[in-house]
């Protein structure tokens, strides 16, 4: 460490971290003074910090960095602590692989902030199968993990609201794995906290943030600050899901970072039906029984062309169901076989909440991407790149060299 005069460097806080993590068991008497320990460690003279705290709005350098810890938490070496990888940084927890191939990075940034990083989609079956297992099961309650462990878990107060199934599961293994930990900072005096993902994490990462929102709501976390980086995330919630969560960050806590060249935010494919996935009164069915007194042929038309789109609606949301839902689910529970979820709901109107950060692929980004052949549309660094077409700060842009 350097001199400890006016503050303490950041791995002081590694290293605090690490000790009680690993020396201490959650129900040990010493938890007791897991504040007092890290306040110790932890103080930070304003001159030394290169955060000041965690502020609503999209900041072009903090999407940077994070996408940074997304490239970082691809590093397979299970123990590295990726020392002065980024000012201002302090690698705290890194997560075994749990459920569908699911692990995060827990990050301390110098301002304080718990920054929590999930991983993509990786080569294993599990986790490609985990972005096909497209059916919506609701928002809020229980799954059976194993025999006599269940995980109850909330992510938004409207009772219509629904989300993607494989990406649930592997949100509900990992928060299990890591409730505890973030427990153990909230009770250390952490009260701000960035979630952020890139790709299939980056959808994991909306249902994080939605889950310690929640916690927030209900009492258990009553005072923390929680903002979300999601880039390159497939949609993963229906409709009323996305309203519940973006009512609750204000449009100014949650980003979707899009680079319009990358297929993947477009997926999964979604069906709107016309009776289930709109609000009641439904102005569309009210004027389908206000049609008679037309003459008969505009009452055939329009009747006609009605039954056509919600049938051809319904048999398209019912293929969906049953091959990227019950079929596929058949094959997660190979990997997870004491797994049980809440019943279905029949919708596949899949929707992306957050605030939209559109990363335009213009020609700059053509010209420099020209020689790359393969698919690289949906990599960080291709982000990294559109990033610093549209928003001012940054650094020159240099590929991100894995440690």
């Amino acid at each position: 460490m350097q001199k400890i005069v006016n503050f303490i460097h950041p791995q002081a806080y590694y290293f605090a971290f690490s000790l009680i993590h690993k020396m201490m068991h959650p129900q040990h008497f010493l938890f007791a003074f897991i504040p007092a320990i890290l306040l110790f460690f932890g103080h930070v003279n304003e001159s030394s910090a290169q955060h000041k705290g965690l502020l609503p709005g999209f900041d072009a350098i903090e999407c940077e960095e994070i996408l940074k810890l997304n490239k970082a938490l691809l590093d397979t070496v299970s123990d590295n602590k990726f020392e002065d990888m980024l000012a201002g940084y302090s690698m705290y927890y890194r997560s075994p692989s749990v459920g569908l191939d699911n692990r995060a990075d827990v990050w301390i940034r110098n301002d304080s902030t718990v920054v929590l990083i999930i991983r993509g989609t990786t080569r294993k079956q599990e986790s490609i199968l985990a972005d096909f297992y497209c059916a919506m099961i609701p928002a809020s309650g229980s799954i059976q993990m194993q025999k006599g462990h269940d995980f109850s878990y909330t992510l938004a107060r409207d009772d219509r609201a629904a989300v993607h199934a494989g990406f649930l599961i592997g949100f509900v293994y990992l928060a299990d794995h890591l409730e505890n930990t973030l427990q153990q900072l909230y009770a250390a005096g952490y009260r701000q906290y960035i979630v952020g993902g890139h790709s299939q994490g980056g959808a994991l990462s909306y249902y994080f943030s939605a889950w310690l929102m929640q916690k927030r709501e209900h009492g258990e976390m009553k005072d923390i600050s929680v903002k979300t980086y999601a880039s390159a995330a497939p949609k993963m919630g229906n409709r009323y899901f996305a309203y519940d969560y973006d009512n609750a960050n204000r449009s100014e806590w949650s980003f979707s970072i899009v680079n319009t060249a990358d297929a993947i935010p477009e997926m999964p494919l979604t069906t709107q039906q016309l009776d289930i996935d709109m609000n009641e009164p439904n102005p569309i069915v009210g004027l389908y029984t206000r049609i008679d007194n037309l003459p008969f042929f505009k009452r055939f038309f329009l009747k006609r062309s009605f039954n056509i789109m919600k049938k051809r609606a319904k048999k398209s949301s019912d293929a969906y169901q049953k091959y990227l839902g019950k079929y596929t689910g058949r094959f997660i529970t190979r990997f997870l076989p004491e797994l049980k979820i809440p019943e279905p709901v029949k919708t596949t109107y899949f929707q992306r909440p957050g605030v939209p950060i559109i990363l335009s692929a213009n020609k700059a980004y053509s010209d420099f991407f020209a020689d790359n052949a393969r698919y690289f549309h949906h990599g960080i660094d291709t982000y990294r790149f559109l990033l610093r077409q549209y928003y001012d700060g940054l650094d020159e842009y240099a590929p991100f060299v894995k440690r």
